[in-house]
């Protein structure tokens, strides 16, 4: 389970709007716990970098993830760290598509794929080289 507060959920929606037709992109700052639950701390939005077409792929500003990086190691983010990322889908799919799963090089990671109005969260099976639906729960 992902949870993740109303606000941060709703900034990614606006993060997705924002871009249009383009893909959004971002970091989730968090901790996942031992019983294998995501609590979403904060996102750190990004540019989308790809050198493609960004209505259907994405890459994270890598100048983002590094300055995340140098912030775990500075303490400056406390017991969080980078667990996941987001982007969004324009079409309309809240669901990984070839692409996204050509792009599996940190399979411990979450995924958040935002549409126009909702999010939905996956996590990389590596036994079976797909994803699978993890539920997201908000909060205020």
């Amino acid at each position: 389970m992902v949870i993740i507060s109303q606000r941060d959920y709703d900034q990614i929606l606006a993060h997705t709007l924002k871009v249009l037709p383009q893909e959004c992109c971002g970091l989730l700052i968090g901790k996942k716990d031992q019983d294998g639950m995501y609590h979403v701390h904060s996102i750190q939005p990004a540019n989308n970098v790809a050198g493609g077409d960004k209505t259907t792929e994405f890459e994270i500003d890598p100048k983002v993830r590094f300055d995340l990086i140098r912030a775990e190691r500075e303490g400056s983010l406390g017991e969080n760290t980078v667990i996941g990322f987001y982007h969004s889908h324009p079409n309309g799919i809240a669901a990984p598509s070839d692409t996204d799963r050509s792009m599996v090089y940190e399979p411990e990671l979450l995924w958040l794929i935002a549409t126009l109005d909702e999010i939905k969260a996956f996590s990389f099976n590596e036994e079976t080289h797909d994803f699978f639906e993890v539920l997201i729960q908000t909060k205020q």
